[in-house]
């Protein structure tokens, strides 16, 4: 630190920096740090590009040279090929030596990597055939590497004053990326402020919305419409349930011969008694539906039946002969057409008041509001949900930037070897 110290004597660091300004307080390091590289840099750049000239000088004449005449002619086959070869490389090498303009550490470090790495990879893949073309052209070759090698003492001495400064090099070049970072990380935490302003409107709207239709649901279910909506469903709900009974109270009265007509119907199928028209008509009408039957003359249905019963004993057995001439009297005398009056009025009575509930738009309001309510409520769940996982993120995002703040401070002040108080106003 003591080279540090005494520049830092003459030429004090700011101890406080904003973090807008950090690439200017980083120019105040790195003229401390290499102070008199600029002077030596342009002084040996003139120098390279001086022997890059040379070089090519040098490559041009090893491309002239004639071989002397006492080589042997084996050695001049394998000599020439390979010399075209090496001048061709080393032609390639002096045009890729671009001297630089500028003279900060970064370029003079840059021009070093990438100069250096041009002349190994021409020596290395030159090697044998340097080892050919020297039996042909030995003087020429001569030149050629001292040339070479004068190149590369000046490409060292050109970076002898970062020696030892490579830490220092380092940090520097890590300053840079960190305000990237951070700059980067303030881009998208601002990027989700902002989702997060948007979502959180799109909710107010949406809760100002339900609010809005459950008081609109709400004045529904107390309104005359309403009431009287439900009073025809109660209505609708009561007839049904009076059709349905009275329904199975007609099953229920012609199921006690059921098993009678059957068999009727099964003798008139065998042939062993054949019925009339009329009277299949009104034993099958009978049993496919009591109930329909009850629509048709169910007392002419009746006595037919009645007359095939007594008309031949031998049909049924006395026993169940009797039963059923008993019970269709009893059918008789119950009226079954009464029933059928009733089961027409509740039939209408239904059909009424189905129409007058149809005729209603209050339902369809009702349900319109509720999948308004529950569309509504969908989109602000995704919305909270959208807008807590983007706090989330900027928590994160935060705490990053936080230890990304932490680095760059720690790499400042190991540049300036004292502690640096750096200004983020985000």
């Amino acid at each position: 630190m003591k080279w540090l110290k005494r520049i830092i004597s003459k030429e004090e660091l700011p101890s406080t920096v904003a973090f807008d300004e950090i690439d200017g307080w980083l120019d105040l390091v790195s003229n401390s740090l290499f102070r008199g590289l600029s002077t030596t840099a342009d002084k040996l750049y003139g120098e390279i590009g001086a022997m890059r000239d040379k070089l090519k000088q040098k490559t041009s004449k090893l491309q002239d040279a004639k071989p002397k005449a006492d080589i042997p002619d084996a050695i001049v086959k394998i000599g020439l090929p390979n010399r075209n070869k090496l001048v061709k490389n080393l032609y390639s090498l002096t045009e890729k030596i671009t001297i630089p303009t500028k003279t900060d550490y970064k370029t003079v470090l840059a021009f070093y990597d990438t100069t250096a790495s041009n002349i190994k990879f021409v020596l290395d893949k030159s090697a044998k055939t340097l080892y050919h073309v020297r039996s042909l052209f030995p003087d020429e070759i001569k030149e050629v590497v001292a040339e070479i090698n004068r190149l590369r003492t000046s490409l060292n001495l050109l970076v002898t004053p970062l020696k030892g400064k490579e830490s220092k090099i380092m940090n520097l070049e890590r300053v840079p990326e960190l305000v990237q970072d951070i700059k980067a990380i303030n881009s998208e935490i601002e990027k989700e402020n902002e989702n997060v302003h948007k979502q959180e409107e799109e909710c107010s709207t949406d809760e100002r919305r339900i609010e809005s239709e459950e008081k609109r649901f709400r004045a529904i279910e107390v309104g005359e419409d309403w009431i009287r909506f439900k009073e025809l469903e109660t209505e609708l709900s009561t007839s049904k349930a009076d059709l349905s009974a009275l329904e199975s109270e007609i099953r229920n009265l012609f199921s006690p011969i059921n098993k009678e007509l059957k068999l009727l119907q099964k003798q008139d199928e065998t042939g062993r008694h054949t019925l009339t028209s009329e009277e299949r008509i009104a034993i099958s009408s009978i049993l496919a539906s009591p109930i329909q039957a009850l629509a048709e003359d169910i007392n002419a249905f009746l006595i037919a039946i009645r007359n095939v019963v007594e008309g031949d004993t031998t049909i049924l057995k006395d026993r169940k002969r009797d039963k059923t001439l008993n019970w269709i009297d009893h059918l008789l005398s119950s009226e079954p057409s009464a029933l059928k009056g009733k089961h027409v009025l509740l039939e209408s009575r239904i059909e009424e008041t189905r129409t007058k509930l149809a005729d209603m738009t209050i339902h369809e309001d009702r349900i319109e509001i509720m999948q308004s309510i529950t569309h509504a409520k969908g989109q602000l769940s995704r919305l909270q949900e959208g807008t807590a996982r983007s706090k989330r993120h900027i928590v994160s995002l935060k705490e990053e930037r936080t230890r990304k703040e932490r680095l760059l401070l720690e790499t400042l002040e190991r540049l300036a070897g004292k502690e640096i108080t750096v200004k983020f106003e985000f």
